[in-house]
C-alpha cells in the first residue's frame, strides 16, 4: 500500500448524498425545500442560512438543490460571488446568469420564446440592456422600470426561480457590501427565492462599519432588513462529531498499517475526549485533523511515539497558538525547571512560562485553559514541575527516550521536521540492527552494520541509543553486541569527559555499556568466561583494560559482579596479554598508564615472578630505571591543557613505588646515571606550583628528596 497516496486524505468537499449525512442536516434541508415548493405567493423571499466556517452550510444547500431538482416549475441558479472582483462585474454577471437560465427555459417552448422575441428582442440581451454597456445603462435606466422588466421576464417563463449564494463570508468587506446591495436591488422579483449562506457574526462585523453606529450591531440591523427567514444551521451533536473524527483517525491509522497497543489507544482516547473534544465544533476541523495525521504518520512511523505524534498534531489543529509556541520555545517544554548550580527550583523560568500561557490563553474559556495545560503536561511532564511541583528522576528521562517521546531532547525536533534529523539515528534502522543481532552469530557482519550506523551519526548518539535498551538485550545478543563494540573501539574518542577522566566519552561509555550487559546477566553460567575472553578480544589493550576496570567497580563486596579469585584471574589474563604485546620491550614502556594495576596484581599473585621480571628489565639497560620511575609518574589530563602531560613523583607515588621495589636498589641505579652533585645542585620543582614542565632529571630530584627524608628518619 502506498501510504502517501492522495486517496488516503479526506476532502472538505460538501456532501450531496443524504446517505452520507452524519450530522442530521438532511431533515433541516428538506424542510426548507418543502417550504419553497409549497409556497403560493409570488412575493420574493430571502432565506439566510447561518453557520461558522466548516459547519456544513454548503452541504445543506446541496441537499436543498437535490430536493428541488425534480420540481418542474422550479429553476435553480447557484451564483458564486467570489469569482467577480468588482461591483460592476458582480451585477453584470448576475443578470447574465439569470438571463441565460430563463432564456434557455423559454427557448425550449417555441410559443413562449416567440412571444418573448416579439416583446423584448434577442435573448442574448438582458431585457433590452446591452451587457457591454451595463455600467452606463444601470445609471441611465430607472430601477423600477428594470424590476418591472425582470418580473415580466420571469413571468413569461412560467417558472419560479431559486437563487443560491454560498461562501459570502469568504468575500472582503467591499465585496460583501456589493453582494447585499445586489440582493436588495433585485429582492422584489416575483416568484424568486434567495438562499444566502454565511457566518452571520463575520458578515455583520464586516459590513457594520458602513451603517449607523459602525459596529457589529449595525451590521445585524442591516441584515435583518434583507433576510426574511433567518435560520441557524443545526449544531452537530458532539457524539456525532466525535464518531466522525475517530473514523477519520481510524482511517489514517489503518492506511499507515499502524498497530497500537490497548494502553496506547486508551491514552489517546482519554486525552482527546478530555482535552480536545470541546474544541471539535465543526466537521471541517475533524477533516483537517484526519488529513494532518494521514500526512505525518507515514513519514514518522517507527521514528517517534505515535500517540505523542497524534496528540501534538491535535494541538496544531485545535490549539494552534500553543502549538506555535511549543515549536519555537522548546526549552520551556523539554528543559529543566531547576537552577544549574544549586538544583533549586528556577522561579524566574516558572514565572516566565506562566506569563506566556496567560497571553496564549487570553481568549480561551476557563475550561479550555485547563484542558490545554493538561494536554501539554501529558506530552511534556516537565511542565508539572512548573505548575504542579512534581519532579522526575533520571529513570524518567531514559524512559522518555526509549519510548521516543516528544519530551526527550533527542526526539523533540522530529515531531516538527517530519523527518529524522541529519546526524540522528533512524529508529527503524536501529531496530533492524537489533533484530539482526538477535538472529545472527556473524560478529563480522554485526560489526559492519554497527559501523554503517556510525557513518550516519555521532558516536555519542549510537552509544546513547545502545545504552537506552541495555536491560532489554538477551544474553546471546549482549555477547554479540559487546564483541561488535570491541571491534570498533579504536573508532571511539577517549579524551575529555568530566574531570578529563574519559568516562563520559564514547570510549568510556562503551566500556560502561559492556559492563552493564554482563551485570544484567550475572546469573548466566558463562558470564565469567566471557569476561575473560574480553581481556584478549578487543584490538586495543586500552579498551580491554577499561573493561577490566569497570568489571571491578562497586564500593561494597556485594556490589561487585565477581569474587576476588575471579578478579585475580582477569588480571592474570590481562597481564599475560600485556607481556605478549610488549615482547622485547617491557610493560613499563609499553603500558605506563596501566602499570600500577598490572604490577600490583602481578605482585599479589606471584611476587617472586614479578621481582624477577623487574630485575631482568633493570639489568638489561642502565637507563631502564628512569623508564620504570617514569611509568609510575601519573599522566595528567586537564581542561587547562590540550594534551595529557606527566605530573610529579609525589610522596604518595613514591611510597607506592617503593612498596614494590627496593628503594636502595633504585637509588643505586639512579646515581649510576646522575651524579649526586648533579641531583642535589638544584631543588626539585613541582607542577602544582605553575610553570614546571616534566623532565627525567627533575623526576630523579623528586625521588631523591623523598629518599633522603626517609634515610634521615632511619
Amino acid at each position: 500500500m502506498n501510504n502517501n497516496n492522495s486517496e488516503n486524505y479526506s476532502t472538505d468537499k460538501p456532501i450531496v448524498d443524504k446517505d452520507l449525512d452524519a450530522f442530521q442536516r438532511f431533515a433541516f434541508s428538506k424542510r426548507i425545500a418543502e417550504t419553497i415548493i409549497e409556497r403560493k405567493k409570488q412575493d420574493s423571499l430571502v432565506f439566510g442560512i447561518f453557520g461558522v466556517w466548516g459547519e456544513g452550510k454548503s452541504s445543506v444547500l446541496n441537499f436543498i438543490i437535490q430536493e428541488l431538482k425534480n420540481q418542474d416549475e422550479i429553476l435553480t441558479l447557484v451564483f458564486n460571488p467570489w469569482r467577480y472582483g468588482d461591483e460592476e462585474s458582480l451585477i453584470k454577471n448576475f443578470l447574465k446568469k439569470v438571463s441565460e437560465l430563463l432564456g434557455l427555459e423559454l427557448s425550449t417552448n417555441k410559443e413562449k420564446f416567440a412571444g418573448f422575441l416579439g416583446k423584448y428582442g434577442s435573448a442574448g440581451s438582458i431585457i433590452g440592456i446591452d451587457l457591454g454597456e451595463i455600467g452606463k445603462n444601470l445609471a441611465d435606466v430607472d430601477l423600477e422600470e428594470l424590476k418591472d422588466r425582470v418580473d415580466d421576464f420571469i413571468s413569461e417563463s412560467g417558472k419560479r426561480l431559486v437563487i443560491f449564494i454560498d461562501d459570502i463570508d469568504r468575500l472582503d468587506k467591499q465585496e460583501i457590501y456589493s453582494l447585499f446591495r445586489l440582493v436588495k436591488l433585485t429582492a422584489d422579483f416575483k416568484n424568486t427565492t434567495y438562499i444566502l449562506s454565511f457566518d452571520q457574526d463575520m458578515v455583520a462585523s464586516a459590513i457594520g462599519e458602513r451603517f449607523g453606529t459602525g459596529d457589529k450591531k449595525a451590521g445585524e440591523n442591516f441584515l435583518e432588513k434583507i433576510i426574511q427567514v433567518p435560520l441557524t444551521i443545526p449544531k452537530a451533536q458532539p457524539d456525532a462529531l466525535k464518531k466522525f473524527c475517530f473514523q477519520l483517525v481510524d482511517n489514517a491509522i489503518n492506511n499507515c498499517s499502524l498497530e497500537l497497543s490497548k494502553s496506547e489507544v486508551e491514552r489517546f482516547v482519554y486525552q482527546f475526549s478530555t482535552n480536545i473534544l470541546s474544541r471539535l465544533n465543526t466537521p471541517r476541523l475533524a477533516v483537517r485533523y484526519g488529513n494532518t495525521l494521514s500526512f505525518s504518520m507515514p513519514l514518522l512511523k517507527g521514528e517517534v511515539n505515535m500517540i505523542d505524534l497524534m496528540l501534538i498534531e491535535a494541538l496544531k489543529v485545535f490549539y494552534p497558538l500553543h502549538y506555535g509556541f511549543v515549536k519555537t520555545n522548546p526549552d520551556y517544554f523539554i528543559g529543566s525547571y531547576k537552577n544549574v548550580y544549586d538544583q533549586r527550583q528556577n522561579n524566574d523560568k516558572i514565572d516566565s512560562i506562566k506569563k506566556h500561557f496567560d497571553t496564549l490563553e487570553a481568549d480561551l474559556p476557563e475550561k479550555d485553559k485547563r484542558r490545554v495545560r493538561d494536554l501539554l503536561s501529558n506530552l511534556f511532564p516537565n511542565l508539572d514541575t512548573a505548575f504542579g511541583n512534581y519532579h522526575f528522576s533520571s529513570e524518567s528521562h531514559n524512559e522518555w527516550y526509549t519510548q521516543k517521546r516528544i519530551v526527550s531532547t533527542k526526539y523533540f525536533d522530529r515531531y516538527f521536521s517530519y523527518a529524522v534529523i541529519e546526524g540522528d539515528i533512524s529508529d527503524i534502522e536501529f531496530e533492524l540492527l537489533l533484530e539482526y543481532v538477535e538472529q545472527s552469530e556473524d560478529i563480522e557482519e554485526i560489526t559492519k552494520k554497527v559501523s554503517d550506523l556510525l557513518d550516519k551519526t555521532s558516536k555519542d548518539n549510537l552509544l546513547h541509543k545502545l545504552r537506552s535498551l541495555e536491560k532489554d538485550y538477551s544474553w546471546a545478543s549482549s555477547k554479540r553486541i559487546a564483541k561488535a563494540i570491541c571491534n570498533i573501539s579504536d573508532q571511539l574518542p577517549k579524551e575529555g569527559g568530566m574531570m578529563s577522566m574519559g568516562f563520559e566519552t564514547p570510549f568510556g561509555q562503551a566500556a560502561i555499556f559492556i559492563y552493564q550487559l554482563l551485570k544484567n546477566h550475572i546469573n548466566e553460567p558463562d558470564v565469567f568466561e566471557f569476561a575473560k575472553e574480553l581481556m584478549t578480544y578487543p584490538k586495543q589493550f586500552s579498551f580491554a583494560y577499561s573493561l577490566n576496570n569497570w568489571f571491578r567497580s562497586g564500593d561494597r563486596k556485594e556490589d561487585k559482579i565477581f569474587d576476588d579469585s575471579q578478579y585475580a584471574e582477569l588480571a592474570r589474563v590481562l597481564t599475560d596479554r600485556a607481556l605478549d604485546e610488549a615482547k622485547a620491550t617491557s610493560i613499563f614502556e609499553m603500558f605506563p598508564e596501566h602499570i600500577g594495576y598490572l604490577g600490583h596484581t602481578w605482585a599479589e599473585r606471584d611476587k617472586k615472578d614479578f621481582d624477577n621480571y623487574v630485575k631482568s628489565f633493570l639489568d638489561k639497560d642502565v637507563q631502564n630505571v628512569i623508564k620504570l620511575l617514569s611509568a609510575y609518574v601519573p599522566t595528567i589530563r586537564s581542561t587547562a591543557k590540550p594534551e595529557p602531560y606527566k605530573g610529579d613523583l609525589s610522596k604518595d607515588r613514591y611510597d607506592y613505588l617503593v612498596s614494590f621495589f627496593d628503594k636502595d636498589d633504585l637509588y643505586s641505579r639512579i646515581i649510576a646515571i646522575h651524579s649526586i652533585d648533579e641531583i642535589q645542585n638544584e631543588e626539585p620543582k613541582w607542577s602544582d606550583y605553575g610553570d614546571h614542565e616534566f623532565s627525567n632529571l627533575n623526576m630523579v630530584r623528586q625521588f631523591n628528596k623523598w629518599y633522603q627524608e626517609e634515610k634521615e628518619k632511619e
